[in-house]
């Protein structure tokens, strides 16, 4: 059955899966964002890009994009599209907690909830402290996140999903004794007649808003906002996803 590592096999089926994930509304909602802070870059970094549609986005709209992921499968799918889009991008495969850019960039996203993948408060602290490294001075971090309300509420179900090619079991589980959401795919995939099997354990653990806050504090980050999603008004207890908004100040010299 091979590695229960995620983004492997899943990978190959991932933008069929989650073709209805809204990344054209996130896209805007980002310029959004930068817009109302008087902010406009011309690089960026798309952190944990996965298969490349937040980047692909942002190209097109003529941003110079650097975009990074651990999965080399997941990259893999995103180089192609690229490819055949004809859009400059430069892929690296990196880890986000230990990772380096040739040369500064002025923003840094990440999206549908990445960061909850990092399981420890030293996981996001030092990804934290290497997108500071990785911004200008002056320099904005927008990134969302999946709070403990959400993950949480996610009641214990099993899924099959099923497509042209393929057919994926999906098992959700709230873990209490962890904190963390777990998703267990057994998935199948046919090509030229031949199914493969893959499997993978997918975890995210959600930490307090203010927890984030703080670390990002921490590493000489200003917390601009915390929005709960898709809006201009400030994340609550309640709040699902949430968006933080953090700048690095133009000293630039962190903690």
């Amino acid at each position: 059955m091979g590695s229960k590592r995620p983004y492997r096999g899943f990978a190959r089926i991932y933008d069929q899966v989650m073709s209805d994930v809204p990344y054209r509304a996130w896209f805007d909602y980002i310029l959004n964002i930068w817009s109302i802070f008087g902010f406009w870059p011309t690089t960026v970094l798309d952190l944990a890009c996965g298969t490349g549609n937040m980047s692909l986005l942002l190209a097109k709209r003529g941003f110079k994009v650097t975009a990074l992921d651990a999965s080399p499968s997941m990259l893999e799918v995103a180089r192609k599209k690229a490819q055949v889009e004809n859009l400059d991008i430069e892929f690296t495969c990196q880890d986000m907690r230990d990772f380096s850019l040739k040369f500064p960039v002025e923003a840094v996203i990440s999206v549908f909830d990445s960061l909850n993948y990092l399981l420890e408060p030293d996981d996001l602290r030092s990804t934290f402290q290497r997108v500071f490294s990785a911004l200008l001075p002056g320099g904005y971090f927008v990134f969302d996140v999946n709070t403990p309300h959400r993950l949480s509420s996610i009641p214990k179900t099993t899924t099959l999903l099923e497509g042209k090619n393929y057919f994926v079991v999906w098992r959700d589980h709230w873990d209490e004794k962890h904190r963390w959401w777990q998703v267990n795919l057994t998935g199948f995939i046919e090509d030229d007649g031949k199914w493969s099997r893959f499997d993978e354990i997918h975890r995210e653990r959600a930490f307090p808003l203010q927890d984030l806050e703080r670390w990002l504090s921490e590493v000489g980050f200003s917390v601009e906002a915390i929005f709960d999603s898709c809006t201009f008004k400030k994340a609550t207890p309640t709040t699902c996803r949430a968006y933080f908004v953090a700048r690095k100040p133009i000293d630039g010299a962190g903690k």
